[in-house]
């Protein structure tokens, strides 16, 4: 098995390569181009995809998903049948050795050593982008075993980034930032907060932004950290968390903390948002429901925004940090989120 944990060990690190026809996908490892080259494998049978994003993760996987098989079966057959196609047969009969059956020639490939399974990704691993990596659901059984537990709702108060539909002001056309770092900090504060007050205080904040660092537009997770909750609001309790995962979220959720996180807000396909939605957002995560697998929070994008909810899949690969400037190209997928503490 060490063997094994070896090959998905280089699984995530190999790099992400052109996409190629989406029209088979179960049984293939995917790597998002768009992301930082993160691995899925979907799992034959049920079409749901497996993270293999940390060695832990990968070796469970292996153990829960590998079908075991003779040393006869694997070694007498040169193309094998549609019933393995895309599977991790383990041989049994000697030490566990691993070969994944590559659904589009049925062939096996031995993912014993270092050097075999990083070529066999490089040659076999197909390129998919965010949108399509959305339509193929997680696994909820291996998201996280958190995944299945509910986080009650905190009490944030609502404010929509445009509290009376002003879109016009691009102080608040641009305010999610705004109203999500305050709607956090007004919670911890034990303050409540009306839209008359929420309109007041977004267009407070944005000027500053503008007097101090000469633009308001789509700051960035980390320059709202420091700008907005740092600088404007002068509050200490919170911090910056780069890189994150699912498991980073319930963790903090369980600590009975808000996260504002920035997002594609196209990928959320929030059905109040103008379309296609905006590019750059930000929102405030207040709870969990585990058993409908929904993420509860408030999102200012919309005046109907107050205990949204998202389907666990659609949220987190809609996850996307942005440059700090008004609507710049974004480059590159980070996945970063502001933690408020009380």
């Amino acid at each position: 098995m060490k063997k094994i944990t070896l090959f998905l060990i280089l699984l995530f690190l190999a790099l992400p390569y052109p996409s190629r026809a989406f029209h088979l996908r179960q049984g293939n490892i995917l790597l998002q181009v768009e992301e930082n080259g993160e691995a899925w494998y979907v799992y034959p049978p049920t079409g749901q995809r497996h993270f293999l994003g940390r060695p832990a993760d990968a070796f469970s996987i292996m153990r829960k998903l590998g079908l075991g098989a003779t040393h006869e079966f694997i070694t007498n057959n040169e193309i094998f049948p549609d019933s393995v196609f895309g599977k991790i047969l383990l041989d049994v009969e000697q030490h566990g050795e691993a070969y994944y059956i590559y659904p589009l020639d049925g062939k096996k490939y031995y993912l014993g050593r270092p050097a075999d399974a990083f070529a066999i990704m490089r040659e076999l691993s197909l390129g998919i982008t965010n949108s399509d990596m959305a339509g193929i659901p997680i696994a909820k059984s291996d998201i996280t075993p958190l995944a299945d537990t509910s986080y009650q709702p905190l009490d944030i108060p609502f404010a929509a980034q445009a509290p009376f539909g002003e879109w016009s002001d691009p102080r608040q056309q641009d305010g999610c930032e705004e109203s999500s770092v305050l709607m956090a900090i007004y919670w911890a504060l034990g303050k409540s907060l009306t839209p008359a007050e929420a309109k007041e205080k977004i267009i407070a904040i944005s000027d500053w932004e503008e007097k101090n660092y000469g633009n308001f537009h789509d700051t960035s997770a980390a320059d709202t950290y420091e700008r907005i909750v740092k600088g404007y609001f002068n509050y200490d309790q919170a911090e910056l968390k780069n890189n994150i995962t699912l498991d980073d979220i319930f963790h903090e959720l369980a600590k009975g903390n808000a996260l504002v996180i920035p997002f594609n807000g196209q990928l959320l396909h929030n059905p109040y948002f103008t379309p296609p939605g905006p590019e750059r957002h930000m929102l405030v995560i207040r709870g969990y429901d585990g058993d409908t697998h929904e993420f509860i929070v408030n999102d200012p994008g919309t005046r109907h925004g107050e205990n949204f909810r998202y389907d666990i899949n659609t949220f987190f690969n809609a996850i996307q940090d942005y440059p700090t400037g008004h609507h710049l190209p974004i480059e590159k997928v980070d996945k970063h989120m502001i933690v408020i503490k009380k």
